[in-house]
């Protein structure tokens, strides 16, 4: 005697292919965007690494008044315009800079900072200071600037550095990132020996080396030196 078993598989409600269709959808888009926040943010990253060992000199700034034309005759974010240092007086430009490896709709939000006019007289115009990208933090800019004079060569040693652009948009503070791991060596020295040992301190607090903007000027925006009558 034989017996005949025939197994038939229920259809799956429509219910759940929908479901399932959908799942899968949003797991694909869902790839996709990281996918593209993380090109963006190696696009980002490469081009800090652009910035060559030492500057280089790009065309276009010959003098402030050619930068500020080019600059009124286009739609600036509050980063772009003209900068004047706080320190030596140097007048220097920001804008835009598109990568060129990437298509312009996968283009991150990087800048270039290139020299106007330097009190230095062997620093040229065009000269690129540094190389500026955006982060997730309304603002706040991490950039790498040069942070020493070459002898007839321009600028060198690159350095990594925050910048925070103030909420009225005239005021770009440089803060220098600093490595969070810190070794003390005091307490691993005897007591008798540790009157030799001195700790380097900076006496200037932070937050006071940056720049004002002067081109374009802010609404309400007030002068930085006094108007004598």
């Amino acid at each position: 005697m034989y017996f005949s078993v025939n197994f038939r598989k229920k259809p799956l409600p429509p219910d759940f292919l929908r479901i399932f269709v959908c799942i899968m959808v949003s797991l694909r888009i869902l790839c996709f965007m990281a996918l593209s926040v993380s090109a963006l943010t190696a696009a980002a990253g490469n081009f800090l690494d652009m910035l060559p060992p030492q500057s280089a000199v790009a065309p276009g700034y010959t003098t402030a008044d050619s930068v500020r034309a080019r600059m009124a005759a286009m739609p600036l974010c509050p980063l772009e315009g003209l900068w004047r240092m706080a320190g030596d007086g140097a007048l220097v430009a920001v804008e835009s800079y598109c990568v060129p490896e990437l298509p312009r709709s996968r283009q991150p939000s990087t800048f270039r900072m290139v020299m106007v006019k330097s009190p230095q007289r062997h620093i040229r115009p065009g000269t690129v200071i540094g190389h500026l990208v955006s982060t997730v933090r309304p603002g706040v800019y991490e950039a790498r600037i040069y942070t020493a004079v070459a002898e007839r060569t321009g600028l060198d040693i690159p350095g990594e550095f925050l910048l925070t652009l103030d909420d009225d948009g005239v005021r770009l503070t440089f803060s220098r990132r600093k490595v969070r791991v810190r070794l003390n060596l005091n307490v691993m020295l005897p007591y008798m020996f540790r009157s030799m040992v001195r700790v380097r301190r900076d006496p200037r607090p932070e937050g006071l080396d940056g720049a004002i903007k002067v081109f374009p000027a802010s609404v309400g925006q007030r002068p930085q030196k006094p108007c004598y009558l």
